[in-house]
């Protein structure tokens, strides 16, 4: 399934964001697999990697899909791939039955040893992989399709903490009124969401010219991982003042969607590398 239409591409959302509620609901993850996410070009596999990050819950799909980029093939319905990162982490690495490097090399998971490692977003956890040498750096094309995809889901959490505080804002009532009428709480809302206008924008461009392997792709990953990851920052920390007390309690799901955003913010490069690299690229290094 590839170049998808838009009218499709938004059937193609609403079907992945069904599977993931029934995923999440029965606390199995093969169905989402069996969507073919493995056969689909990066712009249409990032809006299934939005849906996935719009959930507070441990979804397997990015990780994973970390792995199969490595491998340039589709192994999604028969096993489950994590990629060893060269700093030795692997994300889902706990579900992972095949690990593999950057060239491709791969081990079945009874072939190495691996211990999960503390981590800020308990949903998502790195885990420490002894490779027995040393592992290689990933090269410039797959370093941009991750950040990509880090972006793509940061665009999911993004929106879904955003459509919540704004929704709070709605129903939540002080003084006899909509904390939403409120101009502290309709402008940080709105500021949120015209910065995430934008980043869904960027993210939607470097998706494209990395399926169109443009000579500006590589730019625009690291673009739009820039600008997705500061939006979801901000959505987080906006939802969390909109909520009040309530947004601070561990019982609600803000502070997941905060320290997701804090880890996507690292995760696939952090901000400072992909600065270097706009400014390398924009001949504006030193």
């Amino acid at each position: 399934m590839t170049g998808l239409s838009a009218s499709e591409r938004e059937q193609w959302r609403a079907s992945v964001a069904a599977t993931v509620a029934r995923c999440a609901a029965a606390g199995s993850w093969d169905a989402l697999f069996d969507l073919g996410v493995a056969d689909i070009g990066l712009e249409d596999l990032g809006v299934a990697i939005e849906e996935c990050g719009a959930v507070p819950f441990a979804t397997p799909l990015l990780g994973h899909m970390f792995g199969v980029r490595a491998l340039r093939r589709a192994p999604a319905h028969r096993h489950r791939v994590a990629l060893v990162l060269p700093e030795g982490f692997a994300l889902e690495g706990g579900t992972a039955d095949t690990f593999v490097t950057a060239t491709g090399a791969a081990i079945p998971a009874s072939g190495v040893t691996r211990r999960p490692l503390s981590t800020l977003d308990p949903t998502r956890v790195l885990w420490r992989v002894e490779w027995p040498e040393p592992v290689p750096e990933l090269p410039e094309r797959l370093r941009s399709e991750l950040a990509a995809l880090v972006a793509a889901d940061s665009i999911g959490g993004a929106r879904a903490v955003l459509r919540g505080a704004v929704e709070y804002a709605r129903q939540r009532l002080q003084f006899g009124r909509p904390i939403g009428s409120f101009q502290a709480v309709k402008h940080r809302l709105a500021d949120i969401s015209s910065q995430l206008d934008g980043a869904v924008a960027a993210v939607g461009y470097a998706l494209r010219r990395l399926d169109e392997d443009a000579e500006d792709a590589s730019l625009a990953a690291s673009v739009a991982k820039l600008a997705a990851t500061d939006a979801y920052l901000a959505a987080a920390e906006g939802a969390i003042q909109t909520y009040g007390g309530i947004g601070f309690t561990w019982e609600h799901p803000a502070h997941i969607y905060l320290k997701r955003a804090h880890t996507n913010s690292q995760l696939g490069g952090n901000t400072e590398r992909h600065l270097e690299l706009v400014a390398d690229r924009a001949g504006l290094g030193d």
